[in-house]
């Protein structure tokens, strides 16, 4: 079992201790295609990363910055740790054992615009780029520049797929599904207005607990996840089906 998330848009640079470093790789799947996204975003100035990803000057000069300086040779962050969001805060992997790491890296994998895939051990260098930018490679947008990468790298490595990541992220795989490919959707939902809807910061938040929940419990099947509760979200046997987990929140 593979459990996907998104990348958050924020980097951070987290001190660790030096068992964990030690363990940290470069065990990148797809660096030839990075290599590729740098070239093209080098070609651009802070004017049009500003214009092209809706960012302020000082997030655009940032971009800029990091796609210049960019090189494979510079020391990275462990990239379970290299992410600054609400999904990442909630996982909490600076309290991880290096027994948990080497599990996280083996079942967690972060969907990337920018990388492909994220191992929890890969060394990953500060950038800013979403799945969603009208960014072209090769006149291509990034959807297409990847095409089914993603999703052929995940089913090698494993027939199971938990989904934990937004849905910019999740399509990479989601459309290129075959009818035998075991894909698992996690959702949590609220009662609100008489409805049951997912609120986005509940949602990211309840995400990055079941990874954690995951990975310290070393689960490696999905009917496991149905014991989750995190914050009055429990599993509701009534909404769910054998590809899609629900949680609902209770009162």
């Amino acid at each position: 079992m593979i459990s996907i998330i998104s990348p958050a848009k924020n980097m951070r640079n987290i001190k660790i201790n030096n068992i964990i470093t030690k363990t940290i790789g470069t065990n990148r799947y797809f660096t030839k295609e990075t290599k590729e996204i740098v070239q093209a975003l080098k070609s651009l100035n802070p004017c049009d990363i500003q214009s092209l990803m809706k960012v302020n000057e000082k997030i655009a000069f940032q971009s800029y910055a990091y796609f210049q300086d960019f090189n494979f040779k510079k020391e990275g962050v462990c990239g379970l740790l290299a992410y600054d969001g609400l999904v990442f805060k909630n996982i909490k992997a600076e309290d991880f054992s290096i027994e948990d790491f080497e599990f996280a890296n083996n079942h967690i994998k972060i969907l990337d615009a920018f990388y492909g895939i994220v191992n929890p051990l890969d060394e990953v260098l500060p950038y800013r780029l979403e799945m969603q930018y009208p960014i072209k490679i090769h006149d291509k947008n990034l959807y297409k520049f990847w095409d089914d990468k993603i999703y052929n790298k995940l089913y090698i490595e494993d027939n199971v797929i938990v989904n934990l990541a937004s849905e910019e992220y999740a399509k990479t795989v989601r459309r290129f599904l075959k009818e035998d490919d075991i894909f698992i959707d996690i959702d949590f939902k609220v009662h609100k207005d008489g409805k049951l809807k997912t609120l986005a910061t509940l949602a990211k938040m309840a995400r990055g607990q079941m990874i954690k929940y995951i990975v310290e419990n070393k689960i490696n099947d999905p009917e496991n996840l149905k014991n989750f509760k995190f914050n009055n979200y429990k599993f509701s046997h009534n909404l769910s089906t054998s590809r899609k987990l629900v949680f609902i929140k209770e009162d």
